[in-house]
């Protein structure tokens, strides 16, 4: 088996501040009726709950490193790093409630100076009220801070054009018998779309 190594550990606990696991819930600070001027007549105002299940490490990982540029450096989050995400996601944070989708994307340290993330993925719903349609995330992903917030840019199916904007946080992260770094991200994402 595959063994985990404490550079791929560092990595996730930065790309995900898992140094401020926190279980409150996440879209609490926002205050739901303000968003309603967001939407014009005809859209509507959805609130989605769901955590993203992360694997680093070990034969089930959903996170990779793909290619790093040749300015890289031993930083833990050094420049140009590249990675891809294929997360599960799921209706609560444990990986046996009802599954909702996966998380896909790609993200990349784009900041020379800061651990910040450039980020983009697309929440593929496969079940539930969404499935079929899809969301388009994208933003910085500052990740050292708690909570952290990135833009909703549009959509598919149930979610044409979307617009809006997701907060996440780390819920757990624990390293399993396996070596693999297990960490539960969960999302609030408030989007109006289209009817």
């Amino acid at each position: 088996m595959a063994s985990l190594n404490i550079y791929e550990v560092l990595i996730v606990l930065y790309l995900f501040g898992a140094t401020q696991i926190n279980s409150r819930k996440i879209g609490d600070e926002v205050d739901e009726l303000k968003l309603n001027y967001l939407c014009l007549k005809n859209e509507k105002l959805a609130k989605i709950q769901f955590y993203a299940q992360d694997i680093v490490g070990g034969p089930n990982a959903t996170i990779h490193e793909v290619a790093r540029a040749a300015v890289f450096t031993d930083a833990l989050l050094s420049f140009g790093k590249v990675f891809v995400i294929d997360d599960m996601i799921t209706a609560g944070p444990s990986a046996d409630t009802e599954a909702l989708g996966k998380a896909q994307g790609i993200m990349t340290s784009a900041d020379m100076a800061n651990a910040a993330m450039a980020m983009s993925y697309n929440v593929v719903f496969t079940s539930g009220e969404y499935n079929g349609s899809s969301l388009s995330v994208a933003g910085r992903n500052e990740v050292a801070k708690e909570r952290r917030r990135l833009a909703v840019v549009g959509g598919t199916g149930v979610f044409r054009f979307a617009r809006g904007y997701a907060v996440f946080s780390t819920y757990s992260s624990a390293v399993r018998e396996d070596s693999s770094l297990y960490t539960v991200i969960e999302f609030t994402i408030y989007s109006t779309f289209c009817p």
